[in-house]
């Protein structure tokens, strides 16, 4: 089985454009959104200039997201390291996001890209299905902790045009997790920008036998598979 899966932090109103894409390849991802920012406007220093970063809001989610999956990427872009300081900070941000898609939100992405094992293991207790890293594998293996989630590569990486020509060769099973911000598309970097990232998308589209998840769905039908 081969699956491809995108993630995307944050939850900046290009999020809209960039979903708007990823539908017309038939393709889902998973959009990680920061609860207690939703709807607001946040000065931001990006790109060498100062500038405002625009959070979609909770009315808004519904409708951005259609098709796609809405997750956690905490409640303040923080993770504590206690306990019950991640309980409260999770299902905070869990409730909330809950309310906003109609349907229980149930994965989340470390704030930074990285956890302490004692973070991951407070995820677990709670139930949490999965929660994704940043430091790429560069590789389409399974992940050996759902909640030390690595994914493959940034939809940018140099490495992407072999990473490619290997999961096109791929004869098992194999796991494409690409991740990014959608405010990354905004460069004027050719192979960062909107239209570099829409000649991947055709690139994987022509890959034969691959189907296409959200990051639940992914990590539920592998779960289910292995029996976990």
């Amino acid at each position: 089985m081969k699956i491809l899966t995108f993630s995307f932090d944050d939850g900046e109103i290009y999020d809209c454009r960039l979903a708007e894409l990823l539908r017309k390849f038939g393709m889902q991802a998973t959009f990680f959104l920061i609860s207690g920012q939703l709807g607001i406007r946040v000065p931001f220093y990006r790109y060498d200039e100062d500038t405002v970063v625009e959070r979609v809001s909770a009315a808004e989610i519904p409708a951005t997201y259609c098709g796609m999956e809405v997750a956690s990427h905490t409640q303040f872009h923080r993770l504590p390291q206690e306990e019950k300081e991640i309980r409260r900070e999770m299902e905070e941000s869990l409730a909330v996001l809950s309310r906003a898609c109609g349907y229980v939100v149930c994965g989340m992405a470390y704030p930074g890209g990285h956890c302490a094992q004692a973070q991951a293991d407070t995820l677990r207790r709670m139930g949490l299905t999965y929660a994704r890293l940043t430091e790429p594998t560069h590789d389409f293996a399974l992940p050996d902790d759902w909640l030390q989630w690595r994914p493959t590569c940034h939809y940018a990486d140099a490495a992407m045009p072999a990473l490619l020509e290997r999961f096109a060769a791929a004869s098992g099973d194999a796991l494409f997790h690409i991740y990014g911000h959608s405010y990354e598309l905004t460069q004027s970097d050719p192979q960062k920008n909107w239209l570099g990232f829409e000649r991947l998308l055709q690139r994987l589209s022509a890959v034969p036998g691959v189907q296409y998840c959200t990051n639940v769905d992914a990590a539920r039908l592998w779960q289910m598979r292995r029996g976990t």
